[in-house]
């Protein structure tokens, strides 16, 4: 034991400073383990957010590209119902003029004496409700066709929602696969699973 600045023969100084020595120098090492790990783990989180944040930018621009192939297909489809309403129009008029034509042929009937121009009258009305009526065809026809067009816009329409649902489930399984490497390790017990 020291009494002042007196040391028995008994002491070891030396042996002290050395175990300080070793102590710090595994400290150090220590502190070197967990810095390189933290630095591990904040490469790999980097990492992560950076693929994430791509896989958003990515997505995004898909679902403004599909916004835009629904809204040059509303204004097509908006078109052809104009289109439609034009023709509907016109067979309104075909009807109204079939209509005037029946009253024409009823008042040419009207008289017994005058059967034979009237017989002569209603042939040519007939010929001209033939007329209208084919023109009716034709605006039905057109209208089919313009009606099957948009069933098949409505398809394309419904196959392109299924695939951006399918794109949005398949990122997120994608975040979730990535995320698994920061649910395991040292650290697991510090990160939320989300679940």
């Amino acid at each position: 034991m020291a009494n002042g600045n007196i040391q028995t023969p008994d002491e070891k100084p030396v042996d002290a400073f050395k175990a300080i020595a070793d102590t710090m120098l595994e400290f150090r090492n220590e502190m070197d383990y967990y810095n390189g790990m933290g630095t591990r783990i904040a490469r790999r989180t980097s990492f992560i957010i950076k693929t994430v944040f791509a896989i958003l930018a990515i997505s995004s621009i898909y679902l403004l590209y599909m916004i835009y192939q629904m809204s040059s297909n509303m204004t097509i489809m908006t078109t052809h119902l104009e289109s439609m309403y034009g023709r509907f129009g016109t067979m309104a008029g075909d009807m109204r003029e079939i209509a005037s034509l029946v009253d024409s042929m009823g008042n040419s009937i009207s008289g017994i004496s005058t059967i034979a121009g009237s017989m002569t009258e209603m042939d040519q009305y007939v010929s001209a409700m033939r007329g209208s009526v084919d023109g009716m065809n034709t605006s039905m026809t057109a209208i089919d066709n313009y009606m099957i067009w948009i069933n098949g816009n409505m398809n394309e329409m419904t196959g392109r929602m299924a695939g951006m649902s399918h794109a949005v489930n398949s990122m997120s399984y994608d975040v979730n696969d990535m995320a698994k490497p920061m649910n395991s390790g040292p650290m697991s017990g510090f990160w939320p699973t989300g679940r």
